[in-house]
């Protein structure tokens, strides 16, 4: 599906998502346009989202695990509440005793709380949190949005 220029592309995207076309045709033996085209083709397919990422640790945002054993009737509102709420970085299906893992982060643990308690267990009878510190690698992490926490 993608060939060793998109690779190229989005490796070098991947280190900086704001150089030019010009700076990512360089090596690549295709012109600006065909890299335009090619990213625009990597976007539409759900294969590339180019975004802001932020250092958690550097706007002393708190995160944890959240693990969660939600009701399979509960699934499907579930998953719109995990998708669309910026607290939520990531939600994995899991096996074992939980079958969902949250990685969740806000300004401080108030926020999380809250969201554990009023939000996510609604979802689920049983809940393990663990508070963990901020990603080690990659130091940067996109967020859905800041504008629950500004």
């Amino acid at each position: 599906m993608i060939d060793d220029i998109d690779r190229k592309i989005i490796e070098k995207l991947s280190k900086d998502g704001r150089l030019s076309l010009t700076e990512l045709s360089e090596g690549t033996g295709i012109s600006r346009v065909a890299i335009a085209s090619r990213i625009e083709k990597l976007e539409n397919t759900g294969l590339l989202k180019i975004c802001a990422a932020l250092n958690l640790e550097k706007l002393n945002y708190q995160t944890l695990l959240v693990e969660l054993q939600v009701d399979k009737t509960k699934t499907i509102a579930f998953h719109k509440l995990v998708a669309s709420n910026p607290k939520v970085l990531n939600c994995f299906e899991i096996s074992g005793q939980f079958n969902h893992l949250l990685i969740c982060t806000a300004r401080n643990n108030q926020n999380l709380r809250l969201f554990i308690e009023n939000d996510l267990k609604k979802f689920s009878k049983d809940c393990r949190v663990t508070l963990s510190s901020n990603p080690m690698t990659p130091n940067f992490v996109p967020l859905k949005s800041l504008e629950e926490e500004w």
